[in-house]
């Protein structure tokens, strides 16, 4: 079997959404406008120019983006931003991101880590390595209290590779699980919540999206589905991996977490892309959620 793209070159899905949080970072319009101000510096100087011409940024948003996608990337970056920021004001001891990809927050939000939390990222060797060089090359300041974990999910053993990085059983962790569940088996799924039940205090927090299951069926029932799901295809990393409607719950529960909160497209489009007269200006994309559980 012939290596699966990830394995050889960092993950494209993760670059694009990089692209899309720094292209929405231009946008002047407070609807549209992305908080991510570090993501740019992971753009060649040719992208970062093209993203600030306006008829061209809006050509990539608006037209070759699959429909919703980037409003899908802005709400979910405004909800895991929230949950980072919450642990960090309450005093977590961890954070953990499963799967960081080009995510910024242990950078963006350092000024803001009083407590001295440990931040664990945790990605594929390739991705993980390009990100380092970029932070190196362009002088980005990483803390000294995060730490870069390189694992893939699939292989290998989650609570040896974390541990062996210092991270600590039967504190009070955050979880950030943002674009990966999508990307796994089943086992791999499982066994990542297996391990934060395990591993983790009462009190902990999961917050992830996933792929709601009629996608992978292609059933096109959604809001920019086909397009959505064809182009991650296109970039040799498919999805593999979704919930039906109304199983996010029982998944939880079955690893012995409480569905706190829950983001359905609709949902998300009435938290920041509705105006005051309840009236909705901007789609999101149909084919993700995003659920928060708490660790009982």
């Amino acid at each position: 079997m012939s290596p699966r793209a990830v394995e050889r070159r960092s993950s494209r899905t993760a670059a694009y959404t990089c692209v899309t949080r720094a292209a929405l970072h231009r946008e002047r319009n407070a609807l549209l406008h992305c908080p991510d101000d570090i993501s740019q510096v992971f753009l060649p100087l040719a992208a970062r120019g093209l993203i600030s011409i306006l008829p061209l940024r809006h050509f990539f948003l608006n037209r070759l983006a699959p429909k919703g996608l980037p409003e899908y990337v802005l709400a979910r970056t405004h909800i895991f931003d929230d949950a980072f920021t919450d642990a960090l004001e309450q005093g977590f001891p961890q954070i953990v991101l499963l799967g960081a990809g080009f995510d910024t927050r242990a950078v963006r939000f350092a000024d803001r880590n009083c407590c001295g939390t440990k931040v664990f990222e945790l990605d594929m060797p390739k991705t993980q390595d390009a990100k380092l060089d970029i932070y190196w090359r362009k002088r980005v300041t990483v803390k000294e209290n995060v730490f870069f974990v390189p694992i893939d999910f699939d292989t290998q053993d989650l609570g040896g590779t974390l541990r062996s990085q210092g991270y600590k059983d039967g504190v009070k962790t955050l979880f950030l699980w943002e674009g990966v569940t999508m990307y796994l088996t089943p086992e791999a799924v499982h066994g990542t919540l297996d391990f934060i039940r395990s591993s983790a205090a009462q009190g902990s927090i999961l917050v992830f999206d996933y792929v709601r299951a009629e996608v992978l069926r292609g059933e096109g029932n959604l809001y920019g589905d086909r397009v959505a799901s064809k182009t991650v295809a296109d970039t040799g990393e498919a999805w593999t991996f979704g919930l039906e409607e109304g199983e996010v719950a029982q998944l939880l529960a079955d690893h012995g977490f409480e569905l706190r909160a829950h983001y359905t497209p609709e949902d998300m489009e009435r938290l920041y892309f509705t105006d005051g007269d309840g009236k909705v200006l901007r789609r999101v994309n149909g084919t993700h959620c995003i659920a928060t559980g708490a660790l009982g």
